[in-house]
């Protein structure tokens, strides 16, 4: 559910992202992911017309891309645009029906837009695909709630207390690319002590060890980098970029998906 959002960089590298995603798509204005890097950025910034603007055109060049049809509809439900998120949503479960993901959110639109029926089908669609979806269950212990049905409602709330501690989250589901700035030594530098200032404090990130520990790929410290690979997937053994990279030193790029933050 909606959270403070928690950053471990400061304005001024979203700044400096911003800035250097806008040159890129200049010069490269059909490659999705430098709209798309921008548009997390705007993300974290709170400006999410903008964003909305950036993921829209990613969107048009890459529309298999699920991830952008979310990143879309949490825009819209954040702009108040429930029926243009709802539309999104769908799309979202259209193109990959088996991610519990789309099926929460358009169950949390349809439970902003009052809904209920549909909000519980959704819900319990994602549940089915992920039984420990902590945010489905307590949205579905609000619709029970909405609906009379106190015991179903707290049934789910007490099981949300019983699940097992997950690990720390970033609270922003949108992460920018952080690497945008790794060609500047300076820049780079800077994201380098920026994290490890922030882990000193938030040991328990695994997305961040990985961005740490691809940081210090670039600069060549291969120990430390490994280091922080193997912090992430003990934090998160899904996170598959961070074992592509652990047993893939000199590979340029990765192509699969990102781990999810949490199992």
């Amino acid at each position: 559910m909606p959270e403070e959002f928690i950053s471990y960089f400061s304005p001024e590298l979203v700044d400096e992202v911003i800035e250097r995603c806008k040159i890129l798509i200049a010069a490269s204005p059909d490659q999705p992911k430098y709209h798309r890097d921008l548009g997390h950025a705007y993300f974290k910034k709170g400006q999410y017309q903008d964003a909305l603007n950036a993921f829209i055109k990613a969107g048009q060049l890459d529309p298999r891309d699920t991830s952008l049809q979310l990143a879309i509809g949490r825009c819209h439900d954040l702009l108040g645009q429930l029926d243009l998120a709802r539309a999104a949503f769908e799309n979202a479960v259209a193109q990959k029906p088996d991610w519990p993901d789309p099926h929460f959110w358009l169950g949390k639109i349809h439970f902003e837009a009052g809904r209920l029926p549909e909000a519980r089908a959704c819900l319990t669609e994602a549940l089915n695909r992920n039984e420990r979806f902590r945010d489905a269950m307590y949205v579905l212990a609000q619709v029970n709630e909405q609906e009379g049905r106190l015991p179903e409602a707290i049934s789910l709330l007490k099981k949300i207390i019983a699940l097992p501690l997950m690990p720390q989250r970033s609270q922003n589901p949108f992460p920018y690319e952080g690497e945008t700035l790794f060609d500047d030594p300076v820049l780079l530098d800077e994201t380098i002590r920026q994290m490890e200032s922030f882990l000193r404090a938030n040991p328990g990130f695994a997305d961040l060890h990985f961005k740490l520990g691809m940081a210090y790929r670039r600069k060549g410290l291969k120990e430390k980098s490994m280091a922080e690979f193997r912090t992430a997937l003990k934090i998160n053994p899904n996170f598959h970029q961070a074992r592509h990279y652990y047993w893939h030193w000199e590979d340029a790029a990765f192509g699969g998906p990102a781990g999810p933050a949490t199992p």
